[in-house]
């Protein structure tokens, strides 16, 4: 299987991202993996043709072959991973649209998914700050409902969390990395709503 292993991943998704053929030892490198997984994943996929392997020079070189009936299937599914949070980061500005006439002072993703450490089966966690209880509770509901399209969509789920700003402030005082890691969206940056 072309997509069978995690190093063969890495290499598909390495030689998608390069302009010019790469040196094999280059893409151990920027694999983060051991010289052996990546020497086997290679291996297969220069066997299956969805690698080639060039000649001359010492050092072997390797691309991408464009010419294999998968290439561009693989090509397509690696840019839509390559998107996939970027897109998720833009659906749920779009929840959020309008929400600062219900209250909403910020909207920030933290966690994992901030620190872009987020794997794909993961919940992505939100974090909601309003004006006051009831506004927090309301956006919250907001985004719990949408969070089930968004799940169907893109396969992850919302964890959802609401504050006011004193219950944010509460928060940063017990654990101050969740406000300083996380990833603004909208509104004020979590970081200044705890100090201010």
């Amino acid at each position: 299987m072309v997509l069978g292993t995690r190093s063969k991943l890495a290499v598909l998704r390495i030689l998608g991202r390069a302009v010019t053929p790469l040196q094999h030892r280059e893409v151990v490198r920027r694999s983060g993996m051991a010289y052996r997984s990546i020497d086997l994943a290679l291996a297969d996929l220069i066997a299956v043709g969805i690698v080639e392997e060039l000649e001359g020079g010492r050092e072997r070189r390797v691309r991408t072959c464009s010419r294999h009936r998968l290439a561009p299937v693989i090509a397509g599914l690696l840019r839509a991973e390559a998107d996939f949070f970027p897109s998720l980061r833009t659906e749920l500005k779009a929840i959020a649209a309008g929400g600062e006439r219900e209250g909403l002072l910020a909207l920030a993703i933290v966690g994992t998914t901030a620190r872009r450490e987020e794997q794909l089966a993961e919940p992505v966690e939100v974090v909601l700050v309003a004006s006051d209880l009831d506004s927090a509770t309301r956006l919250k509901e907001r985004f719990e409902t949408s969070g089930e399209a968004l799940a169907g969509r893109f396969g992850v789920r919302l964890n959802c969390r609401s504050y006011d700003l004193a219950g944010l402030r509460g928060v940063a005082r017990s654990d101050a990395g969740l406000v300083r890691e996380a990833e603004p969206l909208l509104g004020v940056p979590l970081l200044e709503l705890a100090e201010g």
